[in-house]
């Protein structure tokens, strides 16, 4: 990674972001920044004045470009390398994001630009789609084969690094742990707990935003409402102190998500209902096990599981990211 210096965009709303590219950030020749907001309490009021999700969604608030230079300073050891800026696929939905990925291109004349697509591409808004906006960067990048093949992007699977959490006492053991939004799986996700339950094994499933009739009752199924997340601290405790993380991937995915990577990270099983796991590079049979398509599930390898070191642990760091980066650009 000696060509380049490069320029993480994140967006701050989601707290894994910050722990996943902290230690990379610290690095002479990257940037992790979270979000854009100022230091200056006057200026973070206006900020977030100016930039309110809310506001914008009805009718764009004039004068952003006034803040671009604010976003980033260019302040690495070594100015003669060009700058790869790195953006998340979800700011792009904001036109002044798509003006300032310009703003950018005309400050940096040899910057090199990259988006990249952590969730399918039918997740997006529009004015965020690969097809809307392929003019504005040099690279596209997709965790999901099918949408990189799709829509002619390139293909690389999520990062993630080990979170340093100690292990708090009032952090329940369990068999296996989910979280995430019911989304368009919330059936999937019924039925899957209801087997684990009736095969004797301890479960804790955090589910958000389940509507009826899907949001029934289940002694370890707790439902929140579509905005309350479950902090990532508190989400890797829990897989710190369960045996096996459950995947239920959404109808048409069918890349890894951070469930694979915290089983892998965290010497936990996994159990997905994404058969096409074992095209993945990261895939090993040690590690993982399948739900059939009839809803057939392994109980007893769950319940004989030991935790132990994953050997591709060290194969999904943000490093290889942009190694991926530099040798494909």
């Amino acid at each position: 990674m000696g060509k380049y210096n490069f320029v993480f965009f994140l967006e701050d709303f989601f707290e894994f972001n910050k722990i996943i590219f902290e230690e990379i950030g610290k690095r002479e020749n990257v940037r992790s920044i979270l979000g854009f907001v100022p230091k200056n309490r006057f200026l973070r009021i206006l900020f977030k004045l100016q930039h309110s999700k809310t506001t914008n969604k009805y009718f764009s608030l004039p004068f952003k470009s006034l803040w671009y230079n604010t976003y980033f300073k260019n302040n690495f050891a070594d100015q003669r390398k060009p700058i790869v800026f790195i953006f998340n696929a979800r700011l792009m939905e904001y036109d002044y994001m798509r003006e300032y990925v310009v703003w950018l291109r005309k400050k940096y004349p040899r910057c090199k630009l990259v988006v990249n697509y952590w969730d399918i591409v039918a997740t997006w808004k529009e004015d965020a789609s690969p097809d809307a906006i392929r003019g504005l960067f040099d690279m596209l990048i997709s965790y999901d084969r099918d949408d990189a093949k799709k829509y002619n992007m390139y293909y690389h699977p999520t990062v993630y690094a080990e979170t340093k959490i100690s292990k708090p006492n009032n952090t329940p053991e369990t068999d296996v742990f989910f979280v995430g939004a019911a989304k368009n799986r919330m059936k999937n996700i019924l039925e899957t707990y209801d087997i684990l339950e009736g095969a004797g094994l301890n479960c804790y499933f955090y589910v958000m935003d389940a509507k009826p009739p899907y949001n029934q009752e289940r002694r370890g199924i707790h439902y929140v409402d579509k905005d309350v997340w479950l902090s990532y601290e508190k989400c890797i405790q829990f897989v710190q102190h369960s045996k096996c993380v459950l995947e239920i991937i959404q109808q048409g995915a069918r890349g890894e998500t951070l469930r694979v990577w915290e089983a892998i990270t965290y010497g936990k099983m996994l159990l997905t209902n994404n058969a096409f796991i074992r095209e993945s590079r990261f895939y090993d049979p040690d590690y993982v096990s399948i739900i059939s398509e009839n809803k057939e599930i392994d109980t007893q390898r769950i319940k004989d599981y030991v935790c132990k070191p994953n050997p591709f642990k060290d194969q999904i760091t943000p490093e290889n990211l942009l190694r991926y980066i530099e040798e494909n650009l």
